[in-house]
């Protein structure tokens, strides 16, 4: 599995219109067929700021995600409306360990 996070801290005067791009891009993104899960939230102690976690099937999935139209309309309206520095991580979670408590 892979795991993307990202922190996206956007320009005051885009926030309104960012929240709703990043909700209609998690649910197109969970439609995906190799999508685990994928969620936004605003980041609770940093004004305007976006946090992404995602969990995906493998890096194919990764790749096939980012070609597709409503990853690059994001990632244009990022690259305008977010202050720098602007990216993610991708984390390999080579073994995952469900724990209940």
């Amino acid at each position: 599995m892979k795991i993307i996070i990202a922190r996206i801290r956007v320009k005051d005067e885009h926030w309104e219109e960012a929240q709703r791009l990043a909700e209609a891009h998690s649910q197109a993104s969970r439609e995906e067929p190799g999508c685990i899960s994928h969620d936004w939230f605003p980041h609770p102690s940093e004004t305007c700021t976006i946090f992404f976690f995602e969990q995906w099937r493998d890096q194919a999935a990764i790749d096939e995600h980012f070609g597709r139209p409503h990853s690059a309309r994001l990632v244009t309206a990022f690259r305008e409306w977010a202050r720098p520095p602007l990216g993610l991580q991708i984390l390999d979670a080579a073994e995952v360990q469900e724990i209940g408590l």
